[in-house]
């Protein structure tokens, strides 16, 4: 009986002393710059093209909330500390079609999936195929994308986007990933990929 309790008590211990060295994990965002002229507009633009965003498929690996990083060409490290403050492939969304408001001057915008399109002039569909920060220091987006008709669901125009973004150097001192510069550098890809898609031939 002492035997067991001594376990028991034992076992107890490990759990509060697991439970006060556990760290508190890290959330994050995408989130779209932050232009001169963007922060000079105050009124909605009710006369640009009505833009219809997404779909937009993650692959697997990715579409969860911890953040994931490429080791190897054949392993990924899932971060269990490192996490996304709500899902990726909407943080994603919602950043690209912030910039492609902003690039094409159009705030007439419905986010997939819509309820109803009105009188659409484009819809954006994204196929992410890679989106993560690699051992070179370097963030890596690798996406497909296609512009349709609103109206006809026609082609438009289609193409694929690699990029890849360096990210910023952490500060001395500092080992291993920093997820917050990891984050900033995915944000600069989902916006280099909507001024990409905007340039292609879309009228604002």
């Amino acid at each position: 009986m002492l035997r067991r309790l001594s376990v028991l008590a034992g076992l107890l211990l490990c759990a509060v002393v697991a439970g006060c060295t556990s760290q508190p994990s890290n959330f994050y965002i995408l989130s779209a710059p932050v232009s001169a002229s963007t922060e000079a507009v105050q009124t909605t633009r009710r006369r640009g093209p009505l833009i219809g965003v997404g779909p937009i498929t993650m692959p697997q690996y990715l579409d969860r909330t911890e953040i994931v990083t490429r080791d190897t060409a054949t392993s990924v490290n899932v971060n269990e500390q490192n996490r996304w403050g709500g899902g990726l492939t909407e943080n994603f969304q919602n950043v690209l079609a912030e910039v492609l408001s902003e690039q094409l001057r159009t705030d007439r915008l419905f986010l997939y999936p819509w309820t109803t399109s009105g009188d659409m002039t484009y819809q954006i569909t994204v196929q992410v195929n890679a989106f993560e920060a690699r051992p070179d220091g370097q963030v890596v987006l690798d996406a497909r994308w296609t512009v349709l008709s609103g109206g006809t669901q026609e082609v438009i125009t289609m193409g694929r986007t690699l990029l890849r973004e360096p990210v910023s150097t952490a500060p001395t001192g500092v080992s291993g990933p920093d997820y917050t510069r990891i984050a900033a550098a995915m944000s600069r890809s989902v916006a280099r990929l909507a001024q990409e898609i905007a340039a292609s031939g879309l009228r604002s």
